[in-house]
């Protein structure tokens, strides 16, 4: 994964407005049916990660959550909002996050 880039693109899509950043409003976009995907910081507690993996089955129908080599610290220098959950709600976005994520 390049932490680096994962970090530019997420700060894109805090500017872009496709980023629900911090619990209730990844819960919000879930039920919303606006997120895409789901990432969580790698210093988000195993029952946070339980939460919402579990959200995401029940109302995400497909959203997949994935733990990013990120901190919350990394995130707040890159978004301004320190926040271990993030929602994704744009396609475009969450594929280039996602393959991110997954190299």
């Amino acid at each position: 994964m390049q932490k680096n880039k994962l970090l530019s693109m997420l700060g894109i899509a805090k500017r872009a407005g496709a980023l629900s950043m911090g619990h209730d409003a990844a819960v919000n976009s879930l039920f919303s049916k606006k997120a895409e995907a789901i990432v969580l910081a790698c210093d988000v507690s195993q029952r946070a990660e339980r939460d919402m993996r579990i959200l995401a089955e029940k109302h995400g129908s497909g959203v997949c959550v994935f733990r990013a080599d990120i901190t919350m610290e990394e995130i707040f220098l890159a978004c301004g909002y320190k926040a271990g959950i993030l929602a994704v709600c744009n396609p475009e976005f969450s594929k280039k996050i996602i393959s991110l994520i997954n190299e």
